[in-house]
């Protein structure tokens, strides 16, 4: 007996192909992005030419740990979200700061961050530019915020704009920015990163800096935003 399909039949055999090819291809541009952050890294130290103690070689490794992590996380996430879908950025993003306090939090320098203001679902495809922006930020603050090695106190908010955008505040309570600091050619490999993707995702940045901390102002686009509502 000759044995028939219908289309119906053929169907979630082809969807699931196309889940997996998109995984693939989710997998080696983590792979390749996290390949140019580690060549940065690598570019920058070769720069330096004071050596390195053991403290600043850990802080190092710790920071290449760090966005490992993130980068693993998030394609976990998005494995099982399409490449048109959403995701909660706020929730998202408390996850993610988990695995940095983790990372950088120990009991001789704890580190707190505070959650305020709006919730928004963010298009999948600008989540993981968008995410090792503030991932960067926040490890800045913690290595470098209080060097005396005092707890790190950390607030991080969203707040719709009446033009559609959303505008994250990243804070801390440390010591501030280097005296006549330029955000645009200042900084190590935290900073160039965080420029370079910034650039990338049309979104613009301002850094506020005095002896009582750091802000920074993450603006937005409208066309990475699915929709904005208050938490």
């Amino acid at each position: 007996m000759q044995a028939s399909f219908s289309a119906d039949m053929v169907k979630p055999a082809a969807t699931t192909s196309d889940l997996v090819a998109e995984a693939n291809h989710r997998a080696a541009n983590s792979l390749a992005l996290l390949g140019g952050l580690v060549r940065m890294q690598a570019r920058a130290v070769g720069k330096n030419s004071q050596s390195y103690s053991n403290a600043e070689i850990r802080m190092l490794f710790d920071g290449i740990a760090a966005r490992i992590a993130t980068i693993g996380q998030l394609h976990r996430m998005l494995a099982t979200i399409p490449s048109e879908g959403t995701l909660p950025l706020n929730e998202h993003l408390r996850e993610v700061c988990t695995n940095l306090i983790t990372a950088f939090s120990s009991e001789h320098q704890p580190v707190r961050i505070e959650y305020r203001g709006t919730d928004c679902q963010v298009l999948t495809r600008h989540v993981q530019p968008l995410t090792l922006i503030i991932c960067e930020i926040l490890t800045n603050a913690m290595k470098y915020a209080h060097p005396a090695g005092v707890p790190v106190q950390m607030v991080v908010s969203y707040e719709s704009q009446p033009d559609g955008t959303l505008l994250v505040s990243i804070s801390d309570d440390g010591i501030g920015l280097p005296e006549g600091f330029d955000l645009k050619t200042g900084g190590g490999i935290g900073f160039q990163i965080i420029r370079a993707l910034t650039s990338e995702i049309g979104a613009s940045l301002d850094v506020r800096s005095d002896n009582l901390g750091v802000t920074f102002l993450l603006r937005v686009p409208q066309a990475l935003v699915a929709n904005i509502r208050t938490a």
